[in-house]
């Protein structure tokens, strides 16, 4: 008894699994979207040629009386033959016709095939299963004929979800079908259901049109304003101190911007050159520092605001390399004839945030402003016999410029 209650649960159990199954057609239609080409009228007959003229032939006399001679043997030989001349040869049979045969005896119907494909994927995928009769869902392909493969459109009725496929060859319906499947039976995007072992031709062979942008060279002017703790004379004999001080270099750009539509892309270069300088005659002890020129190389991201616009603001970001020259002041006993300072080098790579707006941008040559906060993302450390520097140097450079 126990046994069959045991083997009634396993088949309802079973039962209910199966019926949880989704049950789902899959059709598959061959379609065309060239134009119908209009048949082609059939010309008008010929007129009939005239009939020819026929001449009758005048009446024959009324035979005369037969001539006994005619029946006579000619003189010295056998009279003449009734089956003269003889019959040639006969003619040869006619050749027996026969059919070609079909190129391919074995030709594939690319519905059948790619159909059978679908129903076995729709089929081993967990809660569905592809029937011919009492359908609760649709999953509809249609093949457009190209001139080599087809551009398959596939929609699937219980997500409402359309995918497409460029292009697709025959030998790739297995990859096909098992992608198709997938992405409309789990509703998600066909791109996302590659792996190593479905790819398809249309996945790589893309051509891919880029956009057409213009190109500009850039010609900056401004100041920097850069702070920093560094060593600073006390007066003639006093040792130096470390103290918080603002430096104003002069600014120079000269760049690169590229632009595609509201984005825009800098390459560019810049020299700073210091405008401040402590004479050594001040400063017996040495020590010293001040700040000489940089030079930097960087890439800026710009994003505007009225891309369309004659004038429009921008803001964006980037990075730019630096490397900066230091002078130090040698103690009196270490200096030699025209030789006072020691250089000290540092640098390391900036982040950039900026902001900028340009005006008469219908021309050919437009102008910008520009402001610029710049982040080291590095310590200034270094120093020499004479002295050094250990400090941290932000700064802000405000540009204006042309572009042409």
């Amino acid at each position: 008894m126990k046994h069959l209650w045991f083997a009634a649960a396993t088949t309802l159990f079973i039962s209910n699994v199966a019926f949880a199954n989704t049950r789902i057609c899959v059709s598959v239609q061959q379609k065309s979207w060239y134009k119908p080409v209009a048949p082609v009228a059939a010309p008008p007959p010929a007129p009939a040629p005239p009939a020819p003229r026929v001449i009758e032939p005048a009446p024959a006399p009324p035979p005369g009386p037969p001539n006994p001679r005619d029946n006579d043997a000619p003189f010295g030989g056998p009279a003449p033959m009734a089956g003269w001349p003889p019959p040639g040869p006969p003619l040869p049979p006619e050749p027996i016709r026969r059919m070609r045969p079909p190129a391919n005896p074995h030709e594939i119907d690319p519905t059948q095939h790619l159909r059978r494909l679908l129903e076995y994927e729709v089929t081993h995928e967990p809660g569905f299963v592809a029937v011919d009769d009492r359908c609760e869902q649709r999953l509809t392909v249609e093949l457009y004929q190209l001139e080599s493969g087809w551009t398959v459109f596939a929609r699937y009725s219980g997500t409402e979800r359309e995918e497409k496929v460029d292009h697709a060859e025959l030998d790739e319906f297995a990859e096909l079908a098992q992608r198709i499947a997938f992405a409309l039976l789990r509703n998600k995007s066909i791109t996302h259901t590659i792996t190593r072992e479905n790819v398809l031709r249309a996945d790589s062979e893309q051509n891919l049109r880029t956009i057409n942008g213009t190109g500009h060279l850039l010609f900056g002017m401004g100041t920097a304003i850069r702070v920093g703790n560094l060593p600073t004379a006390q007066g003639r004999s006093q040792p130096v101190a470390t103290e918080g001080r603002f430096l104003t270099p002069v600014s120079i750009t000269i760049g690169y911007r590229r632009k595609l539509r509201a984005w825009g892309l800098d390459a560019f270069g810049r020299l700073n050159l210091g405008t401040e300088n402590t004479g050594a005659n001040n400063n017996d002890l040495g020590g010293h520092v001040d700040y000489s020129k940089s030079g930097l190389a960087g890439l800026h991201f710009l994003h505007y605001t009225d891309a369309p616009g004659i004038n429009s603001f921008y803001f964006g970001g980037g990075a730019a390399f630096e490397i900066a020259q230091f002078e130090v002041i040698r103690p009196v006993s270490a200096r030699t004839s025209g030789t006072t300072r020691d250089s000290l080098i540092g640098g390391g790579l900036n982040i950039d945030l900026l902001v900028g707006y340009e005006f008469l941008r219908a021309s050919s040559v437009h102008f910008y402003g520009q402001l610029e906060l710049d982040a080291p993302a590095y310590l200034m450390n270094t120093e020499s016999d004479a002295g050094g520097i250990n400090t941290w140097m932000p700064g802000l450079t405000a540009q204006i410029g042309v572009i042409f």
